[in-house]
């Protein structure tokens, strides 16, 4: 298969996996298969219960796996603290191979597959959850090449958006018989359209929205943003979705891969907070046999709604990182930058680091007028308990 044929498919089954869990073996297969690798990993890991809320290998020995899965088991290296977020690197760009052969993490984790050579990457980071993917290959097989490590960096950005929806949407299988009452039921608002931004399906939370209609509207002619420049927008992240959902390869197979997901702001007239939408499609599943001219799955988060959490609103409106928002959110409770560090259990250096990429992020200077922001948007700043 193409490299680039390679890469639309792990996306499309990245995307897969946003609406069924059961979909996350074949998209680590996929995964692996783009990055040219032997065997594929996924890890979601709950740092201070020591516990694997996502773990799946792909080609991994079964006995293997289950004792990677057990709770407090040595999943990750030690040196995995200096992963750059967001960054696929070689594993021997970490540490030297002399050094590599005789760690604890290979002998327990890598070696029991048969595996050497890796590519890794730290997908996301919060306070508590580290996510981690991984490709590798067969001991006595050569190292990856620099297309390899381009090709997983390429779908980084989706898996990041699948994971970020995984936390919302919990283990809900949008793809069961039930699914419609399903949907009911999820903290966010979603659509299902087709490629020129047709409703096929609104669920509670999405009806409420466009029925006011406050930044978002639909009609005969489909969706539509209040705002020209943001309704163009709306339009092609749709088009482009829905491009990227049709399991057809062919020469632009890269450009439909990079532009699969979309993640955009809709002003609303009445003066609220934006409305974050995240645009994926939505290939094979379910959904689309329950609704067949349905293409693309629009998850809608509404700030003015109690139950948005906050650090996600401070990494969409900002684009603060995991752990800027957090500490953000901690800055909000009024009793300084040490109390918060202490909470997170990070040092102090690490937290005036980012604290001033906060500053320049939110354009703010101080604590005070950090505080005054969060106010301001809505979350919550309080006095220390």
């Amino acid at each position: 298969m193409d490299r680039a044929d390679a890469i639309l498919k792990a996306v499309q089954r990245i995307y897969d996996a946003a609406t069924s869990p059961d979909a996350w073996p074949d998209a680590v297969e996929a995964i692996a298969a783009a990055a040219d690798g032997q065997r594929g990993s996924l890890l979601v890991e709950d740092q201070p219960r020591r516990r694997a809320d996502l773990m799946v290998g792909w080609r991994w020995d079964p006995a293997h796996l289950k004792r990677m899965s057990a709770p407090g088991a040595p999943r990750t290296a030690p040196w995995a603290a200096t992963l750059p977020l967001g960054r696929a690197v070689r594993s021997l760009e970490l540490k030297p191979e002399s050094d590599f052969i005789r760690s604890e993490f290979y002998n327990e984790v890598v070696r029991p597959n048969g595996d050497f050579f890796g590519i890794v990457a730290l997908v996301q980071q919060t306070p508590t959850h580290s996510s981690y993917v991984a490709v590798r290959r067969v001991l006595g097989a050569p190292d990856f090449a620099d297309r390899d490590v381009a090709a997983l960096q390429a779908v980084l950005p989706h898996l990041v958006r699948t994971l970020e929806l995984r936390r919302t949407l919990g283990a809900a299988d949008l793809r069961l018989a039930g699914t419609m009452a399903v949907l009911d039921q999820i903290d966010l608002g979603l659509i299902l359209c087709d490629a020129a931004g047709r409703p096929a399906y609104l669920n509670r939370r999405a009806e409420a929205l466009v029925a006011r209609p406050d930044g978002l509207s639909a009609g005969s002619a489909g969706l539509a943003a209040a705002l020209p420049e943001e309704n163009r927008r709306l339009r092609h992240a749709v088009a482009v979705a829905a491009a990227a959902g049709a399991a057809r390869p062919g020469l632009d197979a890269a450009a439909r891969a990079a532009a699969a997901g979309t993640r955009m702001r809709l002003s609303r007239p009445s003066g609220a907070r934006a409305l974050l939408l995240t645009v994926i499609p939505i290939h094979q599943t379910g959904m689309t046999e329950r609704r067949p001219q349905a293409q693309v799955a629009i998850f809608i988060v509404d700030p003015e709604h109690d139950s948005t959490p906050a650090p996600a609103l401070l990494q969409e409106l900002f684009g603060l990182t995991a752990a800027e928002a957090g500490l953000a959110i901690q800055i909000g409770r009024g009793d300084g930058i040490q109390a918060a560090a202490e909470r997170l259990s990070i040092s102090g250096n690490t937290a005036r680091t980012h604290l001033s990429r906060i500053f320049e992020k939110t354009g703010t200077g101080r604590q005070a007028e950090l505080v005054r922001l969060l106010v301001q948007f809505g979350l919550p700043a309080r006095p220390s308990d």
